[in-house]
């Protein structure tokens, strides 16, 4: 008989951590479950504890496979998972002991396609910060999974940035963390539409998932508790990415085009066009590479970074995306969007390398 829920966890050189990963688990109060672990190339003692573990416990199995990315990773575990539905962990996290048992029981008794809670951020082995889901209701069905909650996770839109210059809406850049490990989703929604996670796409990849099931579901149900903790780690792959402003580069291109792509299939599909859901990200995106490649380099100097943020600028996608915006002149914030407008870009570059345009801390949301 299948198992209620199989949890999928993608690890690479996560020994550290994997331990108290496993352990929480294994601690659960719901035991009806199965955990597919995808060692992805790991060069640490990862491989040892994934084996130690699938040795002492008949839930756990190992697929040990070269380094490819979380992405493939995942997609290998949802082709073997046979579960009612699907968590998606990460190795260097832990979780609270009712974790499954609550979220299976809100997704059975409300008939869920999935289910949505919030988490902690533990830093130095500490509570840092609590993050409750922001929606205001506990269940969404039908169009208004769309139109109301998708456009939580996708990004952020035109209207937002329309709203933050005028002031005339609390947090318009606020959105949820489109990380799968806060949601469960059911098994045959996923295994019937054939949803997959992108495989060229290493960051980001949680949006897309999160969109392209979104877009087949009927009833999605919010719990508004934290069960899941995610650990602060300066090695993880998001913290290394970071602080490489080449690859923050190549995300920001690739996610759009992955954006994209998604976009066009539910359009056919649905009817229904997403596009300025996203195309927010893509415009605060030209801020915030302005100030990433205008800081000082030892090993590119001014003109190759000028160059490399003009890639982003040039890029088609950036570009629909800057056409779109509609930005009228009604305060000083309007001001970089007006100069991105009018492709004042070396403007826009030199200044944010001299003074930063906004707060680091918001812009860096923009991914």
């Amino acid at each position: 008989m299948n198992p209620k829920i199989s949890i999928i966890i993608p690890v690479y050189n996560v020994a550290g951590y994997l331990e108290n990963c496993l352990d929480s688990i294994l601690a659960q109060t719901f035991q009806d479950f199965d955990v597919y672990i995808v060692d992805d190339g790991s060069t640490d003692e990862t491989p040892d504890i994934c084996d130690r573990y699938a040795a002492q416990n008949e839930k756990i199995t190992v697929i040990h496979k070269k380094n490819e990315g979380v992405s493939i990773a995942r997609n290998v575990a949802i082709e073997q998972a046979k579960g009612d539905y699907f968590v998606f962990f990460d190795g260097d996290d832990h979780v609270e002991p009712e974790c499954l048992a609550e979220m299976y029981q809100a997704a059975v008794s409300k008939n869920a396609d999935s289910v949505i809670a919030g988490y902690y951020f533990e830093k130095n082995g500490k509570i840092d910060e609590v993050f409750l889901p922001t929606m205001e209701k506990d269940v969404y069905e039908g169009e208004e999974i769309m139109t109301d909650l998708m456009p939580r996770f996708i990004g952020v839109s035109l209207d937002d940035i329309r709203h933050w210059i005028k002031g005339d809406k609390k947090n318009p850049f606020q959105k949820e963390n489109s990380g799968l490990w806060h949601s469960m989703v059911k098994g045959d929604l996923i295994r019937d539409n054939n949803v997959r996670f992108i495989p060229w796409l290493r960051v980001g990849e949680d949006t897309c998932f999160n969109v392209a099931y979104m877009s087949y579901a009927k009833r999605c149900v919010v719990v508004h508790k934290c069960y899941y903790y995610l650990v602060d780690r300066s090695t993880s792959t998001i913290s290394v990415y970071r602080k490489s402003p080449m690859a923050v580069l190549q995300n920001k291109i690739d996610l759009p085009r992955a954006r994209r792509q998604l976009t066009e299939e539910i359009k056919e599909r649905l009817g229904l066009n997403i596009e300025n859901d996203w195309y927010g990200t893509v415009v605060m995106s030209c801020f915030q590479l302005a100030i990433l490649f205008g800081r000082r380099d030892p090993e590119l100097k001014l003109k190759e970074r000028y160059r490399a943020y003009r890639s982003y600028i040039d890029n088609e996608e950036t570009q629909n995306a800057i056409a779109a915006m509609n930005v009228k002149f009604e305060g000083i914030k309007a001001i970089p969007f007006f100069l991105l407008k009018r492709k004042h870009y070396l403007l826009i570059f030199l200044a944010a390398s001299l003074i930063g345009i906004g707060s680091h801390q918001l812009i860096d949301k923009f991914s």
